[in-house]
C-alpha cells in the first residue's frame, strides 16, 4: 500500500473515533438526564397519588365525609406515610367551624397559644 493511502485511511479514522466518541458521549449525557428527570418525575407523581388520600382524610376529619365509627365511638382512618406503609389512626374528634378572621386558642404547657392552620 502507498504511504499517502495509509496516512488517509489513519487519519478518517482519527476522524471517525472523534465522531463515534462525541455522538456516545451526547448519548450518555441524554441517557443521564433522562434517569434524572425520570427520578424527579417519580417523586413528583408519589407526593400527587397522596393528594386525593389526604382530601379525603381532611374531609373526613372536618365532618363533611364519614369516617367508620366501632362500638365505643371512635372513628378510623388507614392512610398511607411517606414510606407508603398502612397506618391506622384511631380518634375521637370534635370538629367546629371558625369565622372567617377568627383566631382559634388553645391550652399547653399553662399558656394560652394561637393554631398555625396546615400548610
Amino acid at each position: 500500500m502507498p504511504p499517502w493511502f495509509e496516512t488517509a485511511l489513519a487519519i478518517g479514522a482519527a476522524i471517525a473515533a472523534v465522531f463515534f466518541f462525541g455522538k456516545y458521549r451526547e448519548t450518555a449525557a441524554a441517557l443521564h438526564e433522562s434517569e434524572r428527570m425520570k427520578h424527579k418525575l417519580s417523586k413528583d407523581l408519589d407526593r400527587y397519588r397522596d393528594v386525593p388520600q389526604l382530601r379525603a382524610l381532611r374531609d373526613g376529619l372536618i365532618g363533611e365525609r364519614n369516617l367508620p365509627v366501632d362500638d365505643e365511638g371512635y372513628e378510623h382512618v388507614l392512610i398511607r406515610d411517606s414510606a407508603r406503609k398502612p397506618v391506622h389512626i384511631k380518634l375521637k374528634k370534635t370538629a367546629e367551624s371558625v369565622a372567617d378572621a377568627g383566631s382559634v386558642q388553645y391550652q399547653a404547657g399553662g399558656e394560652a397559644r394561637t393554631l398555625q392552620e396546615l400548610d
